[in-house]
């Protein structure tokens, strides 16, 4: 089982600060109260947390398995 560790945080902006009022993954509307985030290896734009795991997982197979190659044996950090 390999897990992928995503650094998580949590900075309340608005819809003026992301430009945008919809997915860029599902094309929905953002909620009142929704985790985004958006893609490191494209620049799709700013995405429900969710839709960024299904749209890495089936657009980026080969850049994430290089990446989990490149950090295969380092060692994690205290709060990991």
């Amino acid at each position: 089982m390999m897990l992928l560790w995503r650094e998580a945080w949590i900075k309340p902006l608005s819809e003026y600060d992301l430009g945008s009022e919809i997915c860029a993954y599902c094309n929905e509307r953002f909620n009142d109260l929704d985790f985004v985030t958006s893609c490191e290896f494209c620049d799709i734009g700013i995405m429900h947390d969710l839709c960024a795991n299904t749209h890495i997982n089936t657009h980026h197979g080969n850049q994430v398995n290089a990446k989990v190659a490149a950090h295969k044996d380092k060692p994690l950090h205290d709060y990991q």
